[in-house]
């Protein structure tokens, strides 16, 4: 049974500089979340993702930690993980592929632990700035990796280019979550802000190489995020901002030739045959499946093999909602739903500049489920738990009655409790 950490509502308490272990927790989750964006280009044990292995021992730190100083209560997105992976435990007794089952049960177990894991060693302001920035360092490596094989001309069909290990869809939308990050950490931080910075049209140019229209809408919704907080920065700031655009604009127009350009512009065309690569044939077969087994579902991990016995060829159901349908029924999605729903309400509780930031990325990964099957990656995961982390709760008029003569640079505003 976990414990209640008695968060102070100072400024001054909250942003203390940790110590001992508490320090090295705060660098073990840094390098967690730094090696999760590149993770898939590193495969050990039968395709097992090094990033996902390195969870194991970041847990046994948080448990030494726990140890000495307690563990934040639960919330209730983790009531609603654990509840979705009780059932995806209880599929195991129905499943049609019951290796297929067991690797997603054991997959789902390692992921709570992720989002578990933020919630926990993120303990002030400082950390969860760093922990930002070691995500924008680990897409930077993504990128450094695309860059290699464009370097080596190894392209995939209609000229799309990746890094090792990555589908280009799924290294589109971790580059492109990356932006409103970036974004974000150069306008509260005066540290890395220069390779913040020139991560925007670094990163643009890698989701246009991968030829991504997933990416690509996603990056539409990126560019939108500097513009809703434009009125609250300074002039100066604002004429960065338009040399900023102004070179990523010159950038696209170096590689335009690089770019696979009528990939890119077929997503009317796409829409309008109703084909999307053959993602709407493997639809209308889950929905078949769905039908047969509307509640339990056929087991977690499944799709592929309930697909191919019905003639299909499709590995994925390129859509999170409907492969948690098809593989966890009806109360599997509930659950899943349940965990968005309770996740956005406690990023709605946070300061004005950080809420923009998460509701953003909640935003472009929702685009992302639409045509990827997400439910079983670390950034979904991941992403949660930046939502979750405990950084505010407290009303304006609160806040201000309570903060110090001398006030604290920090964006932050703690809760008056851990709910």
């Amino acid at each position: 049974m976990t414990t209640a950490i008695p968060f102070s509502t100072n400024w001054q308490s909250f942003e203390r500089r940790p110590r001992g272990l508490e320090n090295f927790a705060g660098w073990a989750i840094m390098l967690l979340v730094f090696c999760i964006p590149w993770g898939d280009a590193i495969q050990v044990f039968d395709d097992l993702q090094f990033s996902r292995l390195l969870t194991l021992p970041v847990t046994v730190v948080w448990l030494a930690l726990a140890a000495r100083q307690g563990a934040r209560q639960t919330s209730s997105p983790h009531l609603f993980m654990f509840l979705f992976i009780l059932w995806a435990c209880m599929s195991l007794f129905a499943t049609v592929d019951q290796y297929r089952s067991l690797r997603r049960l054991l997959s789902y177990c390692q992921l709570f632990l992720v989002a578990w894991l933020m919630y926990q060693l993120i303990r002030t302001g400082q950390q969860y700035l760093r922990v930002m920035q070691a995500y924008v360092l680990g897409a930077w490596v993504g990128l450094g990796l695309l860059t290699y094989n464009f370097m080596n001309g190894v392209v995939m069909g209609d000229g799309r280019y990746t890094a090792p290990g990555f589908d280009p869809n799924d290294l589109a939308a971790t580059m492109t979550l990356g932006i409103p990050i970036a974004w974000h950490l150069t306008f509260t931080t005066a540290k890395w802000r220069w390779l913040n910075r020139l991560y925007v049209p670094c990163a643009v140019i890698g989701t246009l190489l991968t030829a991504s229209r997933t990416g690509l809408v996603m990056l539409a919704v990126a560019m939108v995020f500097p513009a809703l907080g434009m009125r609250k920065i300074s002039l100066k700031s604002k004429a960065g901002l338009l040399a900023l655009l102004i070179v990523t604009g010159a950038a696209i127009s170096l590689f335009w030739e690089d770019i696979s350009v009528h990939r890119l512009t077929t997503i009317g065309e796409q829409l309008e045959s109703r084909d999307l690569n053959g993602r709407v044939e493997a639809w209308y077969r889950g929905i078949a499946v769905f039908l047969e087994n509307p509640l339990v579902g056929i087991g977690g991990g499944a799709f592929s093999t309930a697909i191919s016995s019905g003639g299909g060829s499709t590995s994925a159901a390129h859509n999170t909602l409907l492969e948690i349908l098809v593989e966890h029924g009806g109360i599997g999605l509930v659950c899943f739903i349940a965990i968005v729903i309770s996740v956005l309400r406690r990023a709605l509780r946070f300061p004005a500049r950080e809420r923009r930031l998460c509701l953003t990325l909640m935003l472009m990964w929702a685009i992302a489920t639409m045509v990827l099957s997400w439910e079983n990656r670390e950034l979904t995961w991941l992403l949660w738990g930046f939502c979750m982390v405990p950084i505010g709760a407290q009303t304006a008029a609160a806040t201000a009655s309570r903060r110090p003569r001398a006030p604290v640079q920090t964006p932050f505003r703690i809760p008056q409790a851990v709910r």
